[in-house]
């Protein structure tokens, strides 16, 4: 009984976020270095899920009257571009440029009836990897995980749409942060 109320807390509780660093980001390079290109790759235990949620996104969009918006995108294309934007923003400007790897080992959305009986989240985990341009030097490693609940009817009301850009947005953000980039206002 202790588990399943601890659960739903936390179903309840929002936006669970985490970053893991596997390898450090030297101080002297934190807040300098400028974001060339994004790439995004999903691992062999995600991509199958992945690939079923951006057929449905891609369907939802051939029955839109603008298929070309970002909701009805893969998830690889909606994630480079919001994660592009977001860093544009908080980065500097300098001569230490660097491209980020994105591999996903996690993507999961919200199973309506799952949250209405006993909650459920939206999830986007995945290692990132920045590396120096020209010579491929890494500067830093970590693991990223973005866990958003969803708890009854209101949860889901709340949660609303754009769901992937939102966790996409959110998984941005810590990118920024371990990069130590100015916070955007």
């Amino acid at each position: 009984m202790r588990v399943l109320l601890l659960l739903s807390l936390i179903f309840l509780s929002g936006c669970v976020q985490a970053t893991t660093v596997i390898e450090p980001l030297n101080k002297d390079a934190k807040g300098i270095i400028d974001v060339q290109n994004i790439y995004v790759t999903y691992n062999e235990f995600a991509k199958t899920s992945i690939l079923k949620l951006d057929a449905e996104a891609k369907e939802r969009g051939v029955k839109s009257d603008d298929p070309e918006e970002i909701q009805y995108q893969s998830l690889k294309t909606s994630l480079e571009k919001v994660a592009k934007e977001h860093l544009e923003q908080r980065d500097g400007d300098s001569s230490v440029y660097a491209d980020i790897s994105i591999e996903i080992s996690n993507f999961k959305l919200v199973n309506p009836m799952a949250a209405i009986l006993v909650g459920d989240s939206d999830q986007l985990t995945g290692t990132v990897k920045v590396y120096d341009t020209k010579t491929k030097k890494l500067y830093t490693e970590f693991y990223v995980d973005v866990l958003k609940g969803s708890g009854g009817l209101l949860g889901l009301a709340i949660r609303g749409g754009g769901v992937r850009e939102k966790l996409g947005l959110n998984f941005a953000k810590h990118i920024g942060d371990e990069l130590g980039y100015r916070e955007v206002e």
